[in-house]
C-alpha cells in the first residue's frame, strides 16, 4: 500500500488532465488545466496533500512536463505509464459514472457527447492511475 496519493497526469499540448487517487483507485479530486500556467495551478491544488508518486502518460508533451513535475514535487517518484487507448477508456469511465447501467441514460449521455463533447482528460488521468495501481498489484503478486 502506498502512503499518500497517486497524482496522475495526462499531458497534452493545450491542456492537461490530472487526478488525485488513493491506493485503492478512488479519485479524491480531478480536473483539467490549460497548459499556460499549469505549474502554479497544479501546485495550489496539491498544497497540503501527500503525493506518493506522480504517474504521467507517455504521450504528447510528456518530456516537457516531467522536468517541471520533478521541480514541483522533488521528493516524489515519477512513473511513466502507457496511455494507449486511455481516451477510449476515459469515455467509458465517465459514461459509467454519469449514466450507470441505465440504457436510457447511457443513450442520452452518448447523444450529448456527440453534439456537445466535453473533454475527458481528467478521466484519462484516472485511467493512467488505475493502470499504474494494477501494475503495482501485479508486481506484488509476483514477488
Amino acid at each position: 500500500m502506498l502512503p499518500g496519493f497517486v497524482l496522475a497526469v495526462d499531458p497534452g499540448t493545450s491542456k492537461m488532465g490530472w487526478a488525485l487517487v488513493d491506493n485503492m483507485g478512488t479519485a479524491h479530486a480531478q480536473g483539467i488545466i490549460r497548459m499556460d500556467g499549469w505549474i502554479g495551478e497544479l501546485g495550489r491544488t496539491l498544497a497540503g496533500r501527500d503525493v506518493a508518486v506522480v504517474v504521467i502518460g507517455n504521450g504528447t508533451n510528456r518530456s516537457n512536463m516531467e522536468e517541471e513535475l520533478s521541480r514541483l514535487l522533488p521528493e516524489t517518484r515519477l512513473a511513466v505509464v502507457d496511455e494507449k487507448e486511455s481516451t477510449v477508456e476515459a469515455w467509458q469511465l465517465k459514461r459509467r459514472e454519469e449514466a450507470g447501467g441505465n440504457p436510457i441514460r447511457q443513450f442520452t449521455f452518448t447523444l450529448r457527447q456527440m453534439f456537445s463533447p466535453v473533454p475527458v482528460d481528467d478521466y484519462a488521468a484516472r485511467v493512467l492511475a488505475e493502470r499504474y495501481l494494477e501494475r503495482q498489484q501485479q508486481r506484488r503478486g509476483k514477488g
